[in-house]
């Protein structure tokens, strides 16, 4: 860190400026802050001088050169007059610029892309903590400073944006205090040459950057160029006015006195690791702020990521940080409020009761901003009030607390994941009820009706149509079951179809839309619709018990039908015959479990029977190829003695017709060849 010209200042003490008397800029010595400790009473140093304007100083031709003033200085006389070892040995630095007279306030501005610029202000003197995107970019043709994909177009800049807004409210080239410059992104600080050259601030915070600790080549984009613009403007402040370039900060003991507000420095990595192992993404090399005034503080978080540039793998750099900072009263969401930081542990260990994004809800995952609709969090994210052409939100700390601008006309929805239903309506930064449709980052539509939280589970009737809002309150598109019925909705949303519909493989029966389900009779035929899904059946279906038959067609079978094979019966009803069935002066048996019609032997209960191919049921004598059987007139297959046309036969216990002589009974019978009983034998 450059300490020279800040020592340099402090032994001038006043010096004279195109012949306005102008106060000391340099910080002066104090020691570390401790928990509850007021930084304001006992801290000397020179006010900045907040009554000059731009031309009073924007040449120094009356004071006195750095290198006139290094001439007046030994080495032991460079040593940092800011710095001081504090009581536990650790070494504590602190700035201070103690104002005249004003509010205490953080701005953080709105800018066209989701980028950071937070102008701080007490007592007449202010801080810039980056400054969004500025115009120009790499254009190749410097070796040092490669086209990559990602890099920002130069003409998407904020420059004007955030230097007019800065002017605008007060800050000149005598009271801007301090510049910092988070990390070398240049949503971060694309502009901070122009801020440095156009304002000069007295010291210059920014962590050290170079391309080569990154291992990431997707995250290198033009990280190198606009840090070194930054560098040269930092250094052309150094030899022009004397300004301090402070690039290395020993852990979390750098504070800043801002009029009534205490800065203090927080890096993400205090022991520089990736200045050895490399890191993948500039965030991690960051620095955050937490201000504190009157009794309140918030946590300024920059990029702050608890996870590498796979979004996956945590680093624990919340955890540390969190443990640093403690409860605050707001927060500026961790890298825009991105799914990379902000994870439960640390909004559990902060607790703020504000929460400033800068960038759009849909960056935001659950856990963010759940506080608010299940509490009383107020919640602001800059892309959304910037649509309502809100220049900045602006935090004033004093004695009563924290106080907020008015940003009431930004209104904007946020979809959750995990909540039911997902979608919320807020205005002003809080849950707010609004009527009407809303489209998500996801693409889902929702729709509420006077109440913050969307509709969801039910029918909404809108513009003469219906619409059906899932349990997530997405309206519905394709089947959905409303817990009566089955309905198919269109692409818009919209109840669809009457009467018969191909839908993917099947067919269903529609009325406006509410799919018909069990028996339909249509144009002469009888269809079965699957009770659960209304899908038109074919071939075999059950019913209550009973089996039915459909064509391809879903027509309903009555009568005779050969199912590839058996033969079956289906009665006028449609239900599947089973047991005896008469028809057309013949009897048929159906099996009695799966209603095949019997051929052939077969046996129903202890009685044998035998039916002709055909499935009609025989009487009479039946030559089984072997043997001759007697089927009764009513089929039974007869056993023992028999008369038939005034002749007797004996059918043995298989059926079967007996010839010759047999023992019946205990004595013997003679038979014919042709069964016909003869006699006794003896």
């Amino acid at each position: 860190m450059n300490l020279r010209h800040g020592q340099l200042w402090q032994r001038l003490g006043l010096a004279v400026l195109s012949g306005i008397l102008v106060a000391s800029l340099a910080p002066a010595t104090a020691a570390a802050p401790t928990d509850g400790q007021d930084m304001h009473g006992d801290m000397e140093s020179a006010d900045l001088d907040t009554s000059s304007s731009d031309s009073d100083i924007s040449s120094p031709a009356n004071a006195l050169s750095p290198a006139a003033a290094e001439e007046t200085e030994t080495a032991d006389d460079a040593k940092a007059s800011s710095e001081e070892e504090s009581e536990d040995g650790v070494d504590a630095q602190v700035y201070t610029f103690p104002g005249t007279d004003g509010p205490t306030r953080v701005h953080v501005l709105t800018t066209t892309g989701s980028a950071d610029a937070i102008l701080l202000e007490s007592r007449g003197v202010f801080a810039m903590i980056d400054g969004a995107e500025g115009v120009g970019a790499p254009d190749g043709k410097d070796p040092r400073y490669p086209l990559r994909r990602g890099v920002v177009p130069g003409w998407a800049g904020d420059t004007d944006r955030v230097l007019g807004y800065m002017s605008k409210h007060g800050v000149t080239s005598s009271n801007l205090a301090f510049y910092l410059g988070t990390h070398a992104h240049s949503d971060h600080i694309d502009n901070a040459d122009d801020i440095i050259r156009k304002f000069r601030p007295k010291v210059i915070f920014s962590p050290e950057y170079s391309d080569k600790w990154i291992t990431n080549p997707d995250g290198l984009w033009d990280n190198q160029w606009v840090y070194d613009h930054m560098v040269d403007a930092a250094k052309w402040a150094q030899n022009t006015y004397g300004a301090q370039f402070v690039q290395k900060v020993d852990g979390y003991n750098t504070h800043v006195q801002l009029g009534d507000m205490d800065v203090q420095l927080i890096p993400f990595d205090p022991n520089e690791t990736y200045k050895v192992t490399g890191t993948t993404d500039a965030n991690l090399m960051g620095w955050g702020a937490k201000v504190s005034a009157f009794g309140r503080s918030a946590f300024l978080a920059a990029d702050l990521m608890d996870t590498e540039a796979d979004w996956s793998k945590h680093n624990g750099f919340e955890a540390r940080v969190a443990q640093a900072v403690g409860k605050v009263d707001m927060l500026k969401a961790g890298h825009h409020g991105l799914r990379s930081s902000n994870f439960p542990p640390f909004m559990e260990a902060l607790d703020p009761t504000a929460i400033i994004q800068t960038g759009s809800e849909s960056f935001t995952p659950d856990n963010l901003t759940e506080k608010v609709i299940h509490g009383d969090v107020l919640w602001a994210p800059m892309s959304e009030v910037g649509s309502a052409g809100i220049a900045s939100v602006i935090a004033t700390f004093s004695s009563a607390g924290i106080s907020y601008s008015d940003f009431s006309a930004a209104s904007w929805g946020h979809e959750y994941g995990q909540e039911s239903p997902r979608a919320w309506w807020f205005k002003g930064g809080r849950p707010a009820a609004t009527t009407g449709w809303w489209k998500g980052a996801s693409g889902s539509w929702y729709y509420f009706a006077g109440k913050p939280s969307a509709e969801a589970s039910t029918w909404v009737y809108d513009g003469g149509q219906w619409y059906w809002m899932d349990a997530t309150g997405a309206m519905a598109t394709g089947w959905i079951h409303d817990g009566k019925s089955w309905y198919y909705l269109d692409s818009a949303g919209h109840p669809a179809g009457n009467g018969w519909s191909l839908i993917g493989s099947s067919w269903y029966y529609l009325s406006g839309g509410r799919v018909a389900t069990g028996w339909l009779y249509d144009a002469g035929s009888w269809y079965y619709l699957n009770a659960a899904t209304g899908a038109m059946a074919t071939g075999w279906v059950q019913v209550d018990g009973q089996w039915y038959f459909l064509r391809s067609s879903g027509a309903m079978v009555t009568g005779w039908m050969n199912g590839g094979g058996p033969w079956y019966y289906l009665t006028g009803s449609g239900a599947m015959a089973t047991g005896w069935l008469y028809d057309n002066g013949s009897w048929y048996y159906l099996d009695a479990t799966n209603g095949a019609m019997a051929t052939g032997w077969f046996q129903d209960g202890t009685t044998w029977y035998y039916s002709s191919s055909s499935g009609a049921m025989m009487t009479g004598w039946l030559n089984g190829g072997s043997s001759w059987y007697y089927l009764s007139g009513s089929g039974a297959m007869a056993t023992g003695w028999i008369l038939d046309h005034g002749a007797w036969y004996y059918m043995d216990e298989a059926g079967a017709m007996v010839t010759g002589t047999q023992e019946i009974d205990g004595r013997s019978s003679t038979f014919s060849s042709s069964g016909r009983w003869v006699g006794y034998a003896s």
